[in-house]
This record gives structure tokens, C-alpha cells and sequence, in this order.
């Protein structure tokens, strides 16, 4: 179960750091002005403000630790001597990550 959840929370990580997400923000941001024009308040502004920017923030975060990935993919790699199944670890769970980290 805990193997599951994790798959799908880190698809919905995934999903939500495509710029479709952001688009999709912008589409229902629209929608709301048009259809429901009298509830959309100063609230209700800055906590869609909040979530977009939160949506940009980890889109960010995300570019950067993949770039970082590729690097020390490239360097384990070229090493010799290094266990090159290492490039690949980001795809396995937290706790498989932790189990080869103490090298089980």
C-alpha cells in the first residue's frame, strides 16, 4: 500500500510541474471570472495566486534537481568502479533509496 501511494504521488508530482498544469490554472482562473465573477474576492485571489506560485516554484525545483540528476548520472558513469544501476535510483521509492544509500 505505502508502494502505491508513493507512485502516485510522485505521478502527481510529475503532473503537476508540466506547463499543461499551469495552463489549466489559467483556464479555471478564466472560467471562474466568467461564470462566477461576484465570488471571486480578494481571498479567493491570493489563494489562487498562492497556488500558482507554488505550481512555478516546484516546476523550478524540479528543472533544477533533474539537471543535477544528469550531472551525477554523467560522473557515476564515467567512474570506473562505480554501481551504474546508482543512475537510475531516482525511480525507486524512498525506502529503496534509503536501503542503498547503507549500501543493503
Amino acid at each position: 500500500m505505502t508502494s502505491r501511494s508513493h507512485r502516485v504521488l510522485d505521478a502527481a508530482g510529475r503532473l503537476f510541474t508540466r506547463p499543461a498544469a499551469l495552463l489549466a490554472m489559467v483556464g479555471f482562473v478564466v472560467a471562474w471570472m466568467v461564470f462566477e465573477r461576484e465570488t471571486l474576492d480578494w481571498h479567493a485571489a491570493a489563494t489562487l495566486i498562492t497556488v500558482v506560485m507554488a505550481v512555478v516554484i516546484e516546476r523550478n525545483a524540479r528543472r533544477d534537481t533533474m539537471a543535477l540528476q544528469a550531472k551525477l548520472d554523467e560522473l557515476i558513469l564515467a567512474t570506473e568502479g562505480a554501481r551504474n544501476e546508482m543512475t537510475a535510483i531516482e525511480e525507486e521509492s524512498t525506502e529503496d533509496i534509503e536501503a542503498a544509500r547503507k549500501g543493503q
